[in-house]
């Protein structure tokens, strides 16, 4: 482990005093001061989210040149942009000058962009084009000669579709860092030739709790209880027949359905399930097409099983009855960003996107 930094009376004895592992014996406890102190909390932003790989964004948000998308990274945010020959570049969303937040808007496109400060102007791609007022001596004389642009973060890399980036430059590469998990987003992103894309519109809201708590939530076993009101809705509407353009999942037969996890390490795992009516899924439309391409196993984990993909810290690729990207954004030791989006194959049937969007508001 690497050396951690004294912020007040959390040290390593206190991360041994917070989780009981004794899993030989069927014992795993964690304390609720992993959720509540503030002091740990900054040690996660530093050691955490400061040190591997975090989620920013689809390719899809910047499809165009010149497209941005802001994004966090922990508590730093994060500007993504496609520049005009189509690289994805990721900077701190700051200006170099005085730290000024330089793009405030969620989502745009623009040539250029202009801090509001001071009125220094950045490409797409990074490059300081335009420092105002250098002319009229604002700045001392080897002001010329020095480097303006935009901080990069120290990687970015992407996987199928999906935008990561990291703050470390000597993290591993990110193929090597989502391991078996990689296996798992392929049976979403290669759903279609054309790519995958997010849909207008989601779900932003906050949520006042610890990030992490946004993480358990990807057990299956708080399903029923918790969603008790979903659960009777859709059973109510396929009692009643008649036309019904969700089609959700058959709750009753899937709490008798089999299911598990898989744990594919450095953080990230899958729970599962076996979905009894996998035909009535978007992915449904295409079986032939799906099964012809990856053959009759593969099919059958794409389009008859639900999966929740946790791909630590910061994101949940949710392929379920509708499919979603659920990220998760630190704010405070108890208080936490969640954006919600609805992802589907380019190109898919316009009858599969419309029940894939009416699932998606079904659930959520």
């Amino acid at each position: 482990m690497d050396q951690l930094t004294d912020y007040g009376n959390f040290g390593l004895e206190d991360l041994d005093d917070c989780v009981v592992d004794d899993t030989p014996n069927g014992r795993f406890e964690v304390s609720r001061r992993m959720f509540e102190d503030p002091e740990l909390f900054e040690l996660e932003m530093e050691h955490i989210f400061g040190q591997t790989w975090v989620y920013l964004g689809h390719e899809s948000q910047v499809a165009n040149p010149h497209d941005y998308q802001t994004s966090r990274i922990g508590q730093h945010p994060v500007l993504i942009t496609r520049d005009v020959k189509g690289k994805i570049h990721a900077f701190l969303n700051s200006c170099p000058h005085r730290g000024a937040e330089l793009v405030a808007e969620r989502r745009g496109n623009k040539k250029t962009m202009m801090c509001s400060f001071h009125g220094w102007v950045f490409g797409s791609n990074g490059k300081c084009l335009d420092v105002n007022a250098v002319d009229e001596g604002a700045y001392p004389d080897q002001f010329i000669n020095q480097n303006h642009d935009l901080l990069a973060l120290a990687r970015v890399e992407v996987y199928g579709g999906f935008i990561f980036g990291s703050l470390n430059p000597d993290v591993d590469d990110l193929e090597t860092h989502l391991g078996g998990a990689a296996k798992i987003i392929d049976m979403l992103a290669d759903q279609s030739g054309q790519g995958m894309e997010l849909l207008k519109g989601g779900i932003r809201y906050t949520s006042r709790s610890n990030w992490k708590l946004q993480l358990e939530n990807i057990d299956g076993y708080h399903f029923f209880p918790t969603h008790l009101s979903y659960i009777g809705l859709i059973q109510r509407r396929m009692d009643q027949g008649g036309d019904d353009d969700v089609q959700a999942i058959d709750a009753r037969q899937m709490e008798e359905a089999p299911g598990g996890n898989y744990d594919f390490g450095n953080g990230h795992m899958m729970d599962w399930a076996y979905m009894p009516n996998g035909d009535e899924r978007p992915l449904g439309y295409q079986r032939d097409k799906i099964v012809e391409k990856f053959g009759e196993p593969t099919s059958r984990w794409m389009i008859d099983h639900v999966r929740n993909l946790m791909l630590y810290p910061n994101v949940l690729l949710m392929d379920q009855s509708s499919s979603t990207v659920r990220m998760v954004h630190p704010i405070s030791v108890d208080e936490t960003l969640v954006e919600v989006y609805c992802i589907a194959p380019r190109g898919e049937p316009a009858e599969a996107r419309q029940r894939r969007i009416r699932q998606f508001e079904d659930f959520l």
